[in-house]
């Protein structure tokens, strides 16, 4: 696991997971909020197939968090409105970075992982099953 895998993995973490673990971490170590959890919008860029050239297609709602724990910053950003979960993830990275709590994070986010690949694989199977070939007409 590396630690830019941590923004995204954690968000397929059930929030109660992650509200215990930052509980203990906060217990024990203490998180210092350098930026609170705050709205922004960002633009989205896309790339055009046929120019090859690439424009923004709309933006997107996030929101963003800066932690410190002990002498480690971490840093978050999630899609929509989500103060906690940012809150959280920005703690999971600054812990990971600082090898805090290293192999429980590591476990949590190595299942969400394998949870979502299991659960992306069964609907491919499904949309697989219902494609079509027309060399038999």
């Amino acid at each position: 696991m590396k630690r830019e895998d941590i923004n995204n993995f954690a968000q397929l973490v059930k929030i109660e997971e992650l509200k215990k673990l930052y509980e203990k971490i906060d217990e024990n170590y203490g998180v210092k909020v350098l930026t609170a959890p705050t709205e922004q919008t960002l633009l989205v860029p896309v790339k055009d197939p046929i120019s090859n050239g690439s424009f923004y297609a709309g933006e997107v709602l996030v929101t963003s968090t800066i932690v410190q724990v002990e002498n480690t910053k971490g840093w978050a950003m999630v899609m929509d409105s989500n103060e906690e979960l940012s809150l959280y993830i920005a703690s999971l990275d600054a812990c990971f970075e600082a090898n805090i709590y290293t192999d429980e994070i590591t476990n949590i986010l190595e299942n969400a992982k394998n949870d979502n690949e299991e659960k992306n694989r069964k609907i491919n199977q499904k949309v697989n099953s219902t494609r079509v070939s027309f060399d038999l007409l």
